[in-house]
C-alpha cells in the first residue's frame, strides 16, 4: 500500500475490478503484488489510484492488438486431470498462445528447454523437484528475456510464507484457477514483454 495521496483520482476495489475486467479477488491480488497502487482509508477499505488502473487498461489493450506468435504456456501440475482441466480453461482464454502440459518435475524441465515457454504454472511442491531452487534458478536464467511464473498455493495460512522464499516477479496465487483472471494476468505480462524486446 501507498500513502495516501492527494488526489481525488481513486476509487474502490469493486470499481477497479469492473473497468479490468477482472474478479474482485484478482485486483486485491495485484494490490498486493504491487501492480495497482493503493492506500487504506481510516476504516480500513482499499482506495485504488486511478492512473493505475489505467496504465493496466493501456497494456491489456497493447497486448490485445498484438501480432500472434508462438506464446508458450506451460501448466506444471502432477495430478493429471486438474492439468488437463486448467489447459482446456487457458486454451479458451488465451487461443492466440500454445497451452502445454507437464506432469512430473522432470517432465516439465525437458519441455522448458526445448519449448522455452513464456509462462509456468505450477503447483507448489512437486515431487523429486528443489522447487524454491528451480523457481529461483528459472527466474535469474530468463530475466533478460523476462518469464511469468505463477505458483498455485490452495492454503491462506501457506501463501505469505511462500510469498516470502520466491522471487518478487512470482505471483503467487489460489486454485481453482479462473479463465478471466489468469488470462488479464497474461495479456499484460506479454505486453510488458512486447515493450522490453522493442527497446532492445
Amino acid at each position: 500500500m501507498t500513502p495516501q495521496p492527494d488526489t481525488t483520482r481513486i476509487c474502490s476495489t469493486r470499481e477497479a475490478s469492473r473497468l479490468l475486467g477482472i474478479s474482485v479477488r484478482t485486483t486485491q491480488l495485484w494490490v498486493e503484488e504491487g501492480h495497482l497502487q493503493a492506500w487504506r482509508t481510516p476504516g480500513g477499505h482499499s482506495r485504488i489510484l486511478l492512473d493505475s488502473v489505467e496504465s493496466l487498461m493501456r497494456q491489456h489493450r497493447c497486448a490485445a492488438t498484438a501480432p500472434p506468435d508462438p506464446f508458450g504456456v506451460l501448466v506444471l501440475r502432477e495430478e493429471r486431470e486438474g492439468g488437463e482441466a486448467l489447459r482446456a480453461i487457458l486454451e479458451d482464454v488465451l487461443p492466440d498462445c500454445r497451452v502445454e502440459t507437464a506432469n512430473s518435475g522432470f517432465e516439465a524441465l525437458i519441455r522448458i528447454g526445448e519449448t522455452r515457454p513464456k509462462v509456468l504454472i505450477t503447483d507448489l511442491g512437486i515431487a523429486g523437484l528443489d522447487f524454491f531452487a528451480m523457481v529461483h534458478a528459472l527466474v535469474a536464467h530468463a530475466r533478460e528475456r523476462l518469464i511469468l511464473v505463477v505458483v498455485l498455493v490452495a492454503s491462506e495460512a501457506d501463501r505469505a510464507g511462500v510469498r516470502e522464499r520466491l522471487p518478487d516477479e512470482v505471483v503467487v496465487m489460489a486454485p481453482p484457477v479462473e479463465g478471466q483472471e489468469i488470462a488479464a494476468l497474461v495479456r499484460a505480462f506479454r505486453c510488458k514483454r512486447q515493450r522490453a524486446e522493442a527497446v532492445r
